[in-house]
């Protein structure tokens, strides 16, 4: 590991725990630079760079990709149980070396440890995934044999990067299997490509030395071979791409930097006197392993339960999803032809067709408001949040912070289309517990309350 610069000087703070949030606030924030500009950037050039992608990838659309992130949503709610059905989970009885080091990284940064998985995945060496507590933390059994323990925990620790840095539940539902979508990497390239810059730098600065940073990256990149690949002759390449800027535009529709960029930034970092610094506010704390809170049996207080403005944004944002699927090839086809009256239609798309158009889902608005509260009702029931409840970081909880069953999910949203159609729902202007809440024995609170 390079030797820390003798002008550093570490921050004068007692030896306790500090949260893993601090890395990225403040003049020490490990955060690349730019990173929150391109997220904002891309999200307010994201109807025009769909529409240009629209005009080479036919059917590509602002409504189609906003069904992708709702199913991205749907994919995350129910991948605990895909992970426990088809991964190995890792605890102190399955491989306990893994959790062992997942634990002491989690504690070193002052995080709660994710749940991690081993699974047979040739494509995506580790992934960290979830958009809420407990994260899962993925580990392919592929590239799990060709690294080393220094290696290991600088992949490790870069994914609690991502989860500590807020990554994680955008990136989840962009690409909730950790794998790269061409769609996505146009759209959202430009944050995703910091995003691992940042998390590179938590990995380094929790790693014995650049070497097992530079290792891990030479093998996720090139597997079995990336042993055998010297690095220094790799960063003649990097200075090849640097010296021509129209051989760097293959990156601009990437979401994962060149591994030869990546290797040059951790240099760079790494004689950083930030990376210094941190590396000793990490050797000097007395960093412990934060546990969750248990709240099964605490019942919610009024202060926790979301205001009305967080409330109302989440529901426009939901509607604004809502509009969006009514505006897909199949919804959009459906409200204009009766396939019923269409003699050379399959008699499968003639009974689909049919029944999408019960309610003339182009032109009612009735229709629209049905399809909001079984498209919540169903969210909720999966995973305690709709896209708009992430997006505001408020969810769905029982009286004691369990998880609302499907049952109860779907009688909280048929007493809340009872409520709107009777105008009680007006009600909820006046108190922070909506009829709908009391009567479903549910409430709607801050999400990092929840967790």
């Amino acid at each position: 590991m390079a030797s820390a610069p003798t002008s550093v000087q570490v921050p004068s703070q007692p030896p306790v725990r500090t949260p893993a949030v601090d890395m990225f606030a403040g003049p020490q924030s490990l955060r690349i630079a730019g990173e929150r500009r391109a997220l904002w950037l891309c999200v307010l050039t994201a109807p025009l760079a769909i529409a240009l992608i629209g005009l080479v990838i036919p059917g590509a659309s602002v409504s189609s990709f906003v069904l992708l992130i709702a199913a991205g949503l749907v994919f995350v709610s129910i991948g605990r149980g895909r992970l426990l059905g088809s991964s190995v989970r890792i605890d102190g009885r399955q491989l306990p070396e893994i959790a062992e080091l997942a634990r002491n990284l989690a504690g070193r940064l002052g995080m709660a440890a994710p749940q991690v998985f081993v699974r047979d995945d040739p494509f995506v060496p580790i992934a960290a995934v979830g958009i809420g507590e407990p994260y899962a933390l993925i580990i392919s059994s592929q590239y799990y044999e060709h690294v080393r323990r220094g290696e290991l925990a600088f992949l490790i620790a870069r994914e609690l990067g991502h989860i500590a840095a807020g990554h994680t539940r955008l990136t989840s539902l962009l690409s909730a299997s950790g794998r790269e979508n061409p769609l996505v990497a146009a759209v959202f390239g430009a944050w995703l490509r910091r995003t691992e810059y940042t998390a590179d730098r938590i990995g380094l600065i929790c790693s014995d030395g650049l070497d097992d940073a530079l290792g891990a990256i030479s093998i996720t990149t090139f597997h079995a071979i990336g042993r055998r690949v010297d690095l220094q002759v790799l960063a003649e390449q990097q200075r090849e791409l640097a010296a021509d800027p129209a051989l760097r535009l293959g990156e601009w529709t990437a979401g994962v930097p060149y591994a030869t960029n990546r290797l040059a930034a951790l240099r760079t970092f790494d004689s950083d006197p930030l990376a210094a610094s941190w590396r000793a506010r990490l050797a000097q704390n007395n960093y412990v392993e934060q546990e969750v809170p248990d709240d099964s049996h605490e019942p919610v207080a009024r202060r926790d339960c979301a205001p009305l403005v967080r409330r109302i944004a989440a529901a426009c944002i939901d509607f604004t999803v809502i509009s969006a699927i009514f505006k897909t090839p199949l919804v959009v086809q459906a409200s204009k032809v009766r396939a019923i009256d269409d003699p050379g239609a399959s008699g499968f798309l003639r009974w689909l067709l049919h029944h999408l158009t019960v309610f003339d889902l182009g032109a009612s608005g009735f229709a629209v408001v049905i399809a909001f509260f079984i498209y919540s009702a169903i969210l909720v029931g999966l995973g305690g949040q709709t896209l708009g409840m992430t997006v505001m970081e408020v969810r769905v909880v029982t009286t004691r912070y369990g998880r609302p069953t499907i049952v109860q999910a779907f009688w909280r949203y048929f007493v809340a289309l009872f409520s709107t159609l009777t105008s009680a729902a007006l009600l909820g202007f006046f108190t922070r517990i909506h009829p709908h809440d009391r009567l479903s024995r549910t409430r709607l609170v801050r999400a990092r309350r929840a967790n």
